[in-house]
């Protein structure tokens, strides 16, 4: 067992080192050791402990993310959003106009056979089905 490393009383509670926090946040979320064994190997008073560990951790790293600063992309979101947008709209244009010049190549198609073999090959609107 592991010695706690505690930096004085402070209002009837312990001030624990940030490494040892850190150490033991590790061990909770490598997920090999349960709450309660931590709490034993460690000598912590509880589980209200170790959420006070998790609260002091999401807060430290809050406060490291918002002090590093930060580098702006090459473009902003809006912009690479706004590019990729034009790219898939230009590519359904070209889709909806090769779709149309086969709709224009295959009725050019019928209408050349009709006239060759002078049959009607197209169904005229409201016949019967037979």
């Amino acid at each position: 067992m592991e010695k706690n490393i505690k930096k004085g009383k402070r209002g009837g509670q312990y001030k624990y080192e940030s490494s040892l926090k850190r150490k033991i946040l590790q061990e909770l979320y490598s997920g090999t050791i349960t709450r309660g064994e931590l709490c034993k190997k460690y000598k912590l008073s509880g589980n209200s402990t170790l959420i006070g560990f998790e609260k002091w951790y999401d807060e430290d790293q809050r406060q490291t993310l918002s002090s590093t600063p930060m580098i702006p992309d090459k473009e902003p979101e809006s912009t690479a959003i706004a590019q990729q947008q034009s790219l898939v709209k230009g590519e359904l244009e070209e889709e909806l106009r090769l779709a149309k010049l086969k709709i224009l190549c295959l009725e050019t198609m019928i209408d050349v056979a009709e006239q060759t073999l002078h049959i009607e090959i197209r169904k005229k609107a409201g016949t019967k089905p037979s």
